[in-house]
């Protein structure tokens, strides 16, 4: 099937495939239940593998984000009474539930109370604004009671100039924690039921509750609990030669597993959908597969303590004559320093099928052009695997001299400043599933250099200037000619303000409608 520039609106798939998801759903086993007074449709959103996730890492990766925000979002559109979240505890027939309202206030985005909530708070130096005192216990107990009087007194700035709420404070007291009907786990098997959907937007295969005999899925199912998957792409099945030892396997047989339990399969693209309807025809399955694409929006900041990494004053109200000093105040050094030369911004987990060898081999060869002014790459993201030749290349030439500049840890605050100074931003990727730096990108008003693969002409559409990721001329002349013709440029960032983009807000609310 070829995957052209339409748009995500104008997507329809026949046979098996749903038009945009509405049709052929699974009907409740007994929708008496579901539309009774009785028994209150849950919607359960699994988390065990983010859970993992943010006990290991202070920010969030693609799944992440994107799990954090529709989870957040449904929550907005369809109550939060009637959202769930649910995890493995480790043992494969058992499932526990915790209410979305036991959040708070900071929802899915104040990090360090999440982690509280799934029962992943290592220490008392994992509460939330406590991050900064984790090896210094007497200045710890300090300040834990500096916080516990404001939140006493109701004093909301004190913790808002922290990075934190005091609803998330006083969710992640021991004593509030332990004794919190709210926060008690529940046994998914005990309280689910007819009508109930589980939702899983995770990254499922890194889970080994699927392995084996029957298990968690398999029992909720039974209870007529129906079951969804999003599926973000299939590149380990597709392109097993960017996936390390034995996770290519360990992803088809995941997959292979869900069709035992799975009522209805989102793809968070056409591309995506068309690389899973092959799967399924393979294996004679007849689940619908529903389109579902994702949004083009600005980086959110999740909060995980402090978001400044400079404390000590605060910040009084800067006129606007001083926006650019507003700005970057909280910024560390070698950040807030990118802006003393224009650059190009490269967004993603720093892997294989990013293409970044490729990419900086573009950027040599035009530092030899004499006739351009050349701004530098900026690359955002954490190390990833099968990145050696990068690596190396980096190492051998001082960072091509000094034209390429790498963050492996920068904060959603520093890649929202990174996207708004940015000329344009590169993605020349053998495959995505979806590609949400490209809509972050255009969220942000910026054109970018796009690969003409996989999902990417879907989320970039006519906006931005596409190439062939395997061919290095090619990436060469679309970077040329976003660097030296401004008008193009320019033009390009005048389709994006004429757009209408799309918000987690729609994922969200399609999500919902294609769940009846």
């Amino acid at each position: 099937m070829h995957v052209g520039r339409t748009s995500p609106a104008q997507d329809c798939h026949t046979g098996r495939f749903a038009c945009q998801g509405m049709g052929n759903l699974p009907i409740p086993r007994n929708p008496s239940l579901r539309y009774g007074q009785i028994y209150m449709t849950k919607i359960i959103f699994d988390v065990t593998d983010l859970r993992k996730y943010i006990s290991l890492y202070r920010h969030l990766s693609g799944i992440q984000r994107t799990m954090v925000m529709m989870i957040d979002e449904c929550a907005a559109q369809a109550g939060a009474d009637k959202i769930w979240l649910g995890y493995c505890p480790g043992d494969a027939q058992s499932y526990t539930l915790k209410p979305y309202s036991a959040l708070g206030d900071g929802g899915m985005g104040n990090l360090g109370n999440l982690a509280v909530v799934l029962g992943k708070s290592r220490a008392r130096h994992r509460r939330p604004t406590m991050e900064g005192y984790a090896r210094k216990p007497i200045k710890r107990q300090i300040h834990t009671l500096i916080r516990n009087i404001n939140a006493q007194m109701g004093n909301e700035s004190h913790f808002t100039k922290r990075g934190g709420t005091i609803e998330g404070w006083r969710a992640s007291s021991p004593a509030q924690t332990s004794r919190a009907p709210q926060n008690t786990p529940q046994n998914a098997a005990d309280v689910c039921g007819d009508g109930d959907w589980l939702v899983m937007l995770d990254a499922g295969w890194s889970d080994t509750s699927w392995q084996g005999g029957k298990n968690w899925r398999h029992i909720l199912h039974d209870k007529g609990v129906r079951m969804t998957v999003l599926v973000h792409d299939l590149i380990q099945m597709q392109n097993p030669e960017f996936i390390p030892d034995t996770e290519p396997m360990r992803f088809y047989r995941w997959l292979l597993s869900t069709l035992d339990t799975t009522d209805m399969y989102l793809a968070n693209s056409k591309a995506t959908a068309h690389d899973l309807n092959i799967f399924m025809q393979s294996h004679a399955a007849t689940q619908p597969v529903t389109v579902l694409p994702l949004a083009q929006h600005p980086v959110t900041t999740a909060t995980n303590g402090p978001t400044s990494r400079r404390r000590g004053f605060d910040v009084p109200e800067v006129p606007d004559t001083y926006a650019r000093l507003a700005e970057t105040w909280e910024l560390r050094d070698d950040i807030r320093t990118v802006l003393k030369w224009p650059y190009v911004l490269c967004v993603g987990t720093m892997e294989a099928r990013k293409n970044l060898w490729a990419l900086a081999q573009v950027w040599q060869r035009l530092s030899r052009n004499k006739d351009i002014a050349l701004p530098k790459l900026v690359i955002a993201g954490r190390k990833g695997s099968f990145n050696d030749d990068f690596n190396q290349l980096m190492l051998a030439t001082g960072h091509l001299g000094g034209w390429v500049e790498i963050f492996h840890t920068a904060t959603d605050s520093e890649l929202d400043f990174l996207y708004k100074n940015c000329l344009f931003t590169a993605m020349p990727s053998f495959y995505e599933g979806w590609g949400l730096p490209v809509g972050e990108s255009l969220s942000y008003g910026k054109t970018g250099v796009v690969s003409q693969a996989s999902s990417m002409p879907e989320v970039g559409l006519d906006m931005v200037e596409y190439c062939d990721p395997a061919d290095m001329a090619s990436i060469e002349a679309a970077c040329l000619k976003l660097i030296a013709t401004p008008d193009h440029r320019k033009a390009l960032e005048a389709k994006i303000a004429a757009a209408t983009l799309r918000s987690w807000a729609d994922v969200s609310r399609d999500m919902l409608k294609a769940l009846g």
